[in-house]
């Protein structure tokens, strides 16, 4: 069951309440989207993202309004690489990315995270022959998609998790490929002796995102590989 509101928006009504509700003074014939510096993005998604980490992201994308940041967007390397090759075939392995994460102020306009992703996924294309892009939403966080939806993402329905598993060791929430990169073992014990009181917590079924660049002849390509995979956009749940 989806909740019905975004922790994402939670936060951003926590800095506005904090701030005061205070809307800088920006001139919209201003904008730009560029590149900007990882730190500078980990710093806004620290603050704007719900999850406070970067993930794996390495490319990342500002909106500015007259010099002032109000929407990051980053994207990253695959998941679960192999999967997808399987997917959509071996000719697009190398030219896939995923979103791992996006943030927008709350003093941004409501258009500024689909404008800011449209056109961050034209770059990809263009300056690295990027052909797809996945994203995913959790519901856990009251996510369905709002923005992919504006960006006219295809819905691929819901991730299957299987037996996954995150872990929270030291305070620390860590995903299972994280917990092996920094203390190099899932084992029992051995996390035992890290943090005696460690937990784990199933990882839960994500709304998945898929969005195409590139030719026309490549979209339908891909499309025809995915028909029986595509859904209807999920919606809210009203309360």
């Amino acid at each position: 069951m989806t909740i019905s509101t975004c922790w994402q928006y939670k936060v951003k009504q926590d800095i506005s309440c904090r701030e005061g509700s205070f809307i800088p003074d920006y001139d919209i014939a201003s904008l730009k989207i560029i590149p900007i510096p990882w730190d500078m993005a980990r710093d806004f998604i620290v603050t704007y993202e719900w999850v406070g980490n970067m993930g794996t992201s390495k490319y990342c994308y500002g909106l500015f309004l007259s010099d002032k940041l109000a929407s990051v967007v980053c994207y990253g390397p695959l998941v679960a690489p192999t999967h997808y090759a399987r997917i959509f075939g071996k000719a697009y392995s190398k030219s896939i990315l995923q979103l791992c994460r996006g943030a927008t102020t709350y003093w941004a306009p409501k258009w500024a995270p689909s404008k800011l992703i449209s056109t961050s996924l034209k770059i990809l294309n263009h300056s690295m022959g990027i052909r797809l892009v996945l994203g995913y939403a959790d519901p856990i966080a009251g996510e369905i998609g709002t923005i992919y939806q504006a960006c006219n993402a295809l819905y691929l329905g819901k991730t299957d998790p299987g037996r996954g598993k995150k872990y929270i060791i030291n305070g620390h929430l860590y995903d299972p490929r994280k917990v092996h990169k920094k203390f190099g073992t899932r084992a029992h014990i051995k996390l035992l002796e890290i943090d005696a009181n460690y937990k784990t917590l199933p990882i839960a079924a994500k709304h998945r995102y898929l969005f195409f660049l590139g030719s026309k002849q490549e979209r339908n390509e891909i499309k025809e590989k995915l028909t029986s995979l595509v859904f209807e956009y999920p919606k809210r749940d009203i309360v």
